[in-house]
């Protein structure tokens, strides 16, 4: 079972991976029906189902099974509008700067814990798609604590860069949401897995930095986040670097010349 659930796990990430969603389709049904397969067992599958559905216009979709699937493994969220409001408000008071060095803290090893990190990932994610900001909030806030409590998790860099986001785009507390956002950096270095680097880079250089640095510093780090990007296959991320990085151009006073 453990070799044909890896088979059937590869196949889907395949399939994923150059479009082929029917096909795709096949495989993560057939791994997400099984009953006697646990729910961090069908964690592959999960992930290619929330990405094709939010990849495809289906925000919503994609949000709602992140949210049932991150339940089933004991991380509850309210799916109510005013559960979901509650539990951000209750989230930003609660959710503080780390007393000690952030890089000195261990890595995350709960494969359970892990698990729900890349799923509130993607609740983080789509919620914002929805204009869900609430959803995000509770999320993405419970990543920093769980960072801060368990240990440095693969997707932490991106938890402290959104918090810092929040802090910035909702409430307007620059210089908080700049010390979150440099901390998600300080994740990123102690890193060896660079796939996140691309999008926590548009994150900070972008929804952040332009608010309390000149514009002009961020154009560097959004350039490098789109040569990564496309290095490591996070087309997506790399897309929102250069598109930003032309944006922040022009703002700069750029040439178009240059630009083209």
């Amino acid at each position: 079972q453990k070799l044909t659930l890896e088979l059937y796990s590869l196949c889907s990430e395949a399939h994923f991976s150059v479009g082929n969603i029917d096909e795709m389709y096949s495989y993560v049904d057939e791994i997400i029906q099984q009953e006697t397969l646990t729910e961090l067992e069908k964690g592959r599958a999960y992930h290619c189902k929330i990405s094709t559905l939010g990849g495809s216009g289906k925000a919503s979709e994609a949000l709602a099974l992140s949210l049932d699937v991150l339940g089933r493994l004991g991380c509850k969220f309210p799916r109510t509008s005013v559960g979901q409001v509650a539990k951000a408000l209750s989230s930003l008071s609660s959710t503080k700067l780390p007393k000690h060095d952030i890089t000195a803290l261990s890595h995350m090893i709960d494969s359970t814990k892990k698990a729900c990190m890349m799923l509130m990932t993607h609740a983080a994610t789509y919620a914002h798609y929805c204009n869900n900001p609430f959803a995000m909030i509770m999320a993405v806030a419970r990543m920093v604590r769980w960072t801060i409590k368990h240990g440095i998790d693969v997707s932490s860099a991106a938890a402290f860069a959104l918090f810092g986001s929040v802090k910035v785009k909702l409430f307007g507390e620059y210089k908080l949401g700049a010390q979150f956002a440099d901390l998600g950096l300080k994740i990123l270095t102690s890193l060896e897995d660079k796939t996140p680097e691309s999008r926590v880079t548009y994150i900070v250089w972008f929804m952040v930095a332009p608010r309390s640095r000149p514009i002009h510093s961020t154009l560097k780090h959004l350039l490098r986040g789109y040569k990564v990007g496309m290095q490591v296959g996070d087309a997506e991320s790399a897309m929102w670097n250069v598109s930003m990085y032309i944006c922040s151009s022009i703002v700069a006073g750029k040439s178009l010349k240059a630009l083209a």
